[in-house]
């Protein structure tokens, strides 16, 4: 490698240095915070614990999806019990329980002393190298938003599949079964599906420290998007189903022909913590109901973000996905 070429990548590598170093110290500042301190193991049943809770930032739905597949995954390669406790903002069992595999934790399972756990904080890190070369015969309760799978399939030659990973792990409750059924009902045939992902930019909700647009500015995005689905819609002779986070834009779409839409409020679970169930209830719709379209279309204009929620549904059942970027 060539002066010029270590040189680029040195800022690359100190952020990675500097990221794990902060991770490690808020790992140990969290085994002294929140677990009992022991000098003696305890617990001695090693298991690797999906961990969503108060005490850190989980992303969305769709990150945290990610990141129970991926330790799943993880577990299943080195025999491994995994355990997903997912209690914050909601308790995931109001919408998804075990299928092939019981994630939940039973009584007794998940150590609290310090003794015998490992914290394994790997927000963020795309390399999965810590989770990879993690060597312990503790517990670990692991806060990870990341899709590891393409880096197992590389360095262990797994044919892992991400849709496969998740129908063991999850089927839907009957309640949100319920709403599926309701809402393929009344499109009653196949149907291709587009996602669009406005953030607060509509003003719909304050989602981080993202402003809304000017009133002209919302009506510009508005008319852009509008036009760019009618332009999808002419490549196809089936229904329509358009999901987003905002339901501004949904209500400017009443009384397009052969349009469907999914009534609700919409909030992103990393920025709401004290919504209603049924409020949190409709992310979960969307991405089934998306996840059993015939093709997921995801467009993005101006500052709209390119979402992860609509290639997580695509992934769910193989479905084709393309991102439209205006």
């Amino acid at each position: 490698m060539d002066f010029v070429s270590k040189i680029s990548i040195m800022p690359f590598a100190q952020n990675i240095v500097v990221k794990t170093i902060v991770h490690r110290v808020k790992e140990t500042l969290m085994r002294f915070r929140y677990y009992k301190f022991s000098f003696f193991r305890k617990n001695r049943k090693q298991i690797y614990i999906a961990v969503f809770d108060e005490k850190r930032t989980g992303f969305g739905l769709a990150d945290r999806l990610k990141g129970i597949v991926s330790l799943y995954a993880f577990c299943n390669m080195k025999s491994i019990p995994f355990r997903c406790e997912f209690t914050f903002p909601f308790d995931l069992s109001l919408f998804f329980e075990p299928n092939q595999y019981d994630w939940q934790l039973k009584d007794g399972e998940k150590s609290l002393f310090s003794s015998d756990v490992r914290v394994l904080i790997v927000q963020g890190e795309g390399n999965g190298k810590r989770l990879l070369w993690l060597k312990t015969k503790k517990q670990v309760h692991a806060y990870l938003n990341r899709d590891y799978l393409p880096i197992y399939k590389n360095k262990y030659h797994v044919s892992f599949d991400w849709g496969e990973l998740f129908h063991e792990l999850f089927k839907p409750t009957e309640k949100l079964n319920r709403e599926i059924s309701d809402h393929l009902n009344r499109i009653n045939s196949n149907y291709i599906a587009c996602q669009f992902r406005f953030l607060s930019l509509l003003g719909d909700f304050k989602e981080y420290n993202l402003p809304p647009l000017s009133s002209g500015g919302q009506q510009d995005l508005l008319k852009t998007c509008t036009e760019a689905l009618c332009s999808i819609r002419e490549k196809h002779d089936l229904p329509f189903l358009v999901t987003s986070d905002s339901s501004t834009f949904l209500s400017h779409l009443s009384g397009l022909e052969n349009i469907f839409t999914i009534p609700g409020k919409a909030v992103h679970i990393d920025c709401i913590h004290d919504a209603a169930e049924d409020v949190y209830m409709k992310s979960f719709v969307d991405l089934m109901m998306l996840s059993k379209a015939d093709k997921i279309y995801n467009v993005v204009a101006g500052k709209m973000y390119p979402s992860a929620f609509p290639l997580c549904a695509a992934q769910i059942n193989n479905v084709t996905f393309e991102r439209i970027v205006i």
